[in-house]
C-alpha cells in the first residue's frame, strides 16, 4: 500500500471505512487521501440548510461546490482520523448526479496515483443496480488496483 484513497459520504456507516482505511494507512506509515463526492441533489440541500443557519446568523456564506466537498472531507479527517499518527489531504468532487460519482473516484485515484481505494457499498436490489448503476461496482470493474468495500 503506498497511496490508498478513501470514499466519504453522509451516512453512519462510511465512519467504519475512513476508520479501517486510516488505520491501515498509519500501520503502513502512508498517507490517506479522503474524497468527498457531492451530487448537485445534495449539495443543494445541504446549502439550503445552511443558508438557514446563516440568515439567522447574517454571517454571508455562499460556499463554492468543490469547496464545499473538501470541507466536507476536512470535517471527516478532523473528527475520525485526527487520534492517528497520520498524513492526510482532503479532496473534494462535485458531479451532477449519483451516475458520475463512480467516474469522479476514478478520475481522483488516478490524478493521484491512488493503488488502493476504500469505498462504502449499498444493497441494491439486481433491478436498482440494472436502472441506476452502482458505484462500488463500477469502481471495482474498472479500478487498476485493489478495491476495498464494506456494506451498508
Amino acid at each position: 500500500m503506498e497511496r490508498p484513497l478513501v470514499v466519504t459520504d453522509s451516512s453512519d456507516a462510511v465512519v467504519e471505512v475512513i476508520r479501517e482505511a486510516g488505520e491501515l494507512a498509519a500501520a503502513a506509515d502512508v498517507p490517506l487521501l479522503v474524497l468527498t463526492v457531492v451530487t448537485e441533489s445534495e449539495y443543494e440541500k445541504d446549502v439550503d440548510v445552511l443558508g438557514t443557519i446563516d440568515q439567522i446568523e447574517r454571517s454571508g456564506f455562499e460556499p463554492d461546490p468543490g469547496e464545499y466537498a473538501e470541507k466536507v472531507a476536512q470535517t471527516a479527517i478532523n473528527d475520525l482520523l485526527s487520534d492517528l499518527a497520520l498524513e492526510t489531504e482532503a479532496v473534494g468532487k462535485y458531479v451532477e448526479d449519483d451516475g458520475d460519482r463512480a467516474d469522479a473516484i476514478l478520475d481522483v485515484a488516478a490524478a493521484n496515483d491512488c493503488d488502493y481505494v476504500f469505498l462504502l457499498g449499498r444493497k441494491r436490489s439486481p433491478t436498482g443496480k440494472a436502472l441506476f448503476g452502482d458505484t462500488a461496482q463500477s469502481v471495482i470493474l474498472n479500478f487498476d488496483g485493489y478495491v476495498v468495500t464494506m456494506a451498508e
